[in-house]
């Protein structure tokens, strides 16, 4: 599916689609969206016949691309608060938090309350993105062993098996072999919104698109919700 590959600043950027030579608009996405926006792009190509270039990271890194005048046509967030000033952005997708714990869940973590054990090692999500502002509002006994600076960074960690356990997004379990949600742990209460802003006339077509029948349909097949 993915048809070529850049660097730019550090960050992986695909352009997806195939035989589509029409450079399409530069899309910066949570790194949470890293499953679903290559088949949101796929879609989005069939229809357009332009190939969006994707660049995926931490949002607050993002933001940060941005404000130094790093080219992007529209900037998919879980963080509103990092959309520029002035650009009017949407609701299109909605997340939520699971613990989870490397496959076959070594450790017999067996709740959150396991999280204020000294003998797991925890991973978490840094207070300041996103997914560590909805994993510290929900008041559980963290003593994490590290905290890092994107959701896909805390699953790396448990595939890796360098964490026993670890609160990540309900869509990642869903698509990451390595790891198992902890049955009966479903963190509902601890939502996250994705907000699309497009920068550009490019851009905007493209989130157009995000709030579409199609791009909503592809959003459920991966986890989403409304």
């Amino acid at each position: 599916m993915l048809a070529r590959s850049f660097l730019l600043a550090g960050l992986l950027l695909t352009g997806c689609g195939s035989g589509i030579d029409d450079p399409g608009p530069t899309v910066f996405a949570a790194s949470s969206l890293t499953d679903v926006l290559p088949a949101l792009a796929e879609a989005w190509s069939e229809q357009s016949g332009t190939e969006p270039i994707l660049v995926f990271g931490g949002s607050n890194h993002l933001a940060a691309q941005l404000h130094d005048g790093a080219p992007a046509d529209a900037f998919l967030t879980a963080d509103p608060g990092l959309i520029p000033v002035g650009v009017v952005d949407v609701h299109f997708a909605s997340n939520h938090l699971v613990l989870a714990v490397p496959a076959g869940n070594p450790a017999q973590v067996t709740g959150p309350d396991d999280l204020g054990r000294d003998d797991l090692r925890v991973a978490v999500c840094a207070a300041e993105v996103p997914c560590g502002r909805a994993t510290h509002a929900l008041g559980l006994p963290l003593s994490p062993d590290t905290e890092e600076i994107s959701v896909r960074a805390v699953v790396t960690r448990l595939v890796l098996d360098e964490a026993d356990v670890g609160i990540v997004y309900a869509t990642d379990v869903l698509v990451v072999e390595g790891i198992d949600e902890v049955p009966g742990t479903d963190l509902t209460s601890a939502g996250v919104e994705y907000r699309a802003a497009p920068l550009t006339a490019a851009g905007n077509r493209f989130v157009d698109f995000l709030i579409s029948d199609a791009a909503l349909g592809i959003l459920r097949n991966h986890g989403f919700s409304e």
